[in-house]
């Protein structure tokens, strides 16, 4: 994860995490393929195109936004 960001940068990309999904958020990030998050254990990116995924990444904020909207729990974690 080369392109993590911390402080200031990292905050421009939560802000446009709503408060109900941040807790869901282990980290974000830009770099030069887009943006990503990761999420913590026991969630999963239900609107991403593989079932039962823990990373979003995408192009442009709007689709981060739509992904983001579709974080879940998790229905197999432990």
């Amino acid at each position: 994860m080369s392109g993590l960001l911390t402080g200031e940068q990292d905050a421009q990309i939560m802000k446009y995490i709503p408060k109900s999904k941040q807790h869901t958020i282990s980290a974000c990030w830009k770099d030069s393929d887009g943006y990503w998050i990761t999420l913590k254990d026991g969630f999963n990116a239900g609107r991403m195109d593989v079932g039962g995924c823990h990373t979003i990444h995408e192009d442009t904020i709007a689709e981060l936004r739509y992904q983001i909207a579709g974080i879940e729990v998790d229905p197999h974690a432990d």
